[in-house]
């Protein structure tokens, strides 16, 4: 791999390609989430692999004018929009691994038991109410970290 390409990992975080799977979460006990991390292309010295977990409230938003008079034609158009308003009621920071050398080529797995009964909300979807929950893990490397993105799972 040339120099350019070595950049181009620390920059964008291209270096790993990082999973999540979750199973069973719940408030009432602690459940099991696996994390997978294929190491591409140069060996990754880390800091750790860790976890963020939210819990997002999304309600929708109300447009009107709040007066008598007639809306105008913008006042109408934001009122048939689906505009919601979002709030973040749960974060937590997970520790998956310790500091260490992860080699190119190769698959790690692992798991780590997440406790949420300090949480108060399940998953829910109505036409104008979310509860959401998302897990983004990451390598923590220099450059940029390869991550998994926020990948959404239902909490009960």
């Amino acid at each position: 791999m040339g120099f350019f390409n070595k950049m181009i990992n620390y920059m964008t975080g291209f270096s790993a390609e990082v999973g999540v799977e979750i199973n069973g979460a719940n408030l009432k006990d602690p459940f099991p989430v696996g994390v997978k991390a294929k190491i591409l292309q140069d060996d990754l010295n880390m800091d750790k692999v860790y976890m963020h977990i939210r819990c997002l409230e999304e309600k929708l938003a109300n447009y009107s004018s709040g007066g008598s008079e007639p809306e105008t034609d913008n006042e109408k158009i934001l009122s048939e929009l689906n505009e919601w308003d979002k709030t973040t009621i749960f974060k937590k920071t997970v520790d998956v691994a310790p500091k260490g050398v992860l080699k190119s080529g190769e698959t790690y797995d692992w798991s780590v038991l997440v406790d949420l009964t300090d949480a108060s909300k399940p998953s829910q979807k109505s036409e104008n109410h979310i509860i959401r929950w998302e897990v983004w893990a990451g390598i923590d490397v220099p450059g940029n970290d390869p991550d998994s993105g926020w990948v959404e799972f239902d909490v009960r």
